[in-house]
């Protein structure tokens, strides 16, 4: 594949992509892969609609035409054509009459915010739903109301774009995002116009590890590769999901599932120095994203996470918008944007300079033979020291 040099303006990705509709398999995800591949070299993977992978099954193509709820004098009082998420991702189609208490069985708020809908889906799920902000909800007469959705399921092809950069060796570490959340921007789309943005620096750089960056639709876009690809385990030494990139919030660094895997040691030392603030948690302890399907038995790809997430216990963890269509480009940072990219790539340097010493000999070394003797009289501490670090020259520590 060429290495052909794009320049990437993260932010204006991140407002080029955002509006798009882009769910599982979908038009609005196709036109975004389709942007992206104008402008990188990307392998675009197509997995159709009821492919089997392992435990999991391509969904169908899902689109929605028209989605509201209108009162008996005809006014819409929730609209899928003011704002995508007014309508729930998957939804069934309906075109019925119904009580007020019905609908409140289908209608979705967010937990904290009061004046926007939040991002629901049914991607697995037969059902149907609406979103709205509190003041909707509440203002909801006991009359009855028309609840319509015309959407479609039919046939499709999921796709996940590959940017493969090779390097010195086979041994390959993967970037990871994922594209999908319509009309959402930071969770999710900054982190692929990060890996974008790290890609690109990467291209211009001697690499002795080759690179991956897949963009996929969450979960069901890394399982279908990673079931397509099984081939490759043995040469993906590692990876970091990326995520929430934009937010003015300290950098959250997640282990794999190990949790004590070279790359969680050589990439936790980076992320601690990169910046002040910067902080680690355990697997599943910050964000739960396609991390855990490079991590999940069968598979045990050491994948980390990096984010500006907010930590457990924060009221409004993993950021304030989260889910909802608050999470607009404008809460997006083009400094943190930058500062990520470049936590990334010191992380991944550190990873190009990461080796882990083999033995050439048998038995405990004779420190005096080598030239490594440290006088036991006179340092005792160090004497030991050095005969620690020497048992550890086995070839499984770095």
């Amino acid at each position: 594949m060429s290495e052909e040099i794009v320049s990437v303006d993260q932010m204006e990705l991140i407002r080029r992509l955002y509006p798009l509709r882009r769910d599982l398999v979908s038009d609005g995800y196709d036109e975004a892969i389709r942007v992206l591949s104008e402008r990188f070299p990307l392998v675009v993977h197509e997995y159709a609609s009821g492919t089997t992978c392992w435990t999991w099954t391509v969904p169908d193509k899902w689109t929605c035409d028209e989605a509201f709820v209108e009162t008996p004098a005809g006014r819409r009082i929730i609209d899928q054509k003011r704002h995508p998420l007014h309508v729930a991702s998957y939804s069934q189609s309906i075109d019925a009459t119904i009580t007020r208490d019905e609908l409140l069985e289908h209608l979705h708020v967010h937990p904290h915010l009061h004046d926007v809908p939040p991002f629901v889906y049914y991607y697995y799920q037969h059902s149907w739903g609406f979103a709205c902000g509190r003041s909707v909800r509440d203002a909801l007469s006991d009359g009855k109301c028309r609840a319509v959705i015309r959407s479609r399921f039919e046939p499709g092809h999921l796709k996940v774009a590959e940017y493969h950069l090779p390097g010195e060796c086979d041994e390959c570490f993967v970037l990871c995002g994922h594209l999908c959340h319509p009309a959402q921007a930071n969770d999710g789309l900054s982190g692929v116009v990060t890996g974008l943005a790290v890609m690109n620096e990467l291209a211009q750089r001697h690499r002795r590890y080759s690179y991956r960056l897949l963009i996929v639709p969450e979960t069901i876009g890394s399982v279908a590769w990673l079931s397509h690809h099984e081939s490759l385990f043995d040469r993906l030494v590692g990876g970091l999901f990326l995520e929430m990139t934009g937010l003015p919030h300290a950098p959250a660094l997640q282990l794999s599932y190990s949790g004590d895997t070279q790359v969680d040691r050589c990439l936790r030392i980076a992320h601690i120095a990169a910046e002040r603030a910067a902080w680690c948690g355990p697997h599943r302890g910050i964000v739960g994203n396609d991390e855990r399907q490079f991590n999940a038995p069968g598979v045990r790809i050491p994948m980390l996470s990096y984010s500006r997430a907010l930590p457990w216990g924060h009221r409004h963890r993993p950021f304030r918008e989260y889910h909802s269509a608050a999470d607009t480009p404008d809460i997006a940072r083009p400094e943190m944007l930058e500062r990520s990219k470049q936590a990334v790539l010191t992380m991944i340097e550190a990873w190009e300079r990461n080796h882990c010493p083999r033995n050439l000999f048998k038995g405990e070394v004779c420190l005096a033979s080598c030239n490594l003797a440290v006088d036991r009289h006179r340092d005792l501490a160090s004497h030991r020291q050095m005969l620690a670090i020497m048992d550890m020259i086995d070839g499984t520590n770095a």
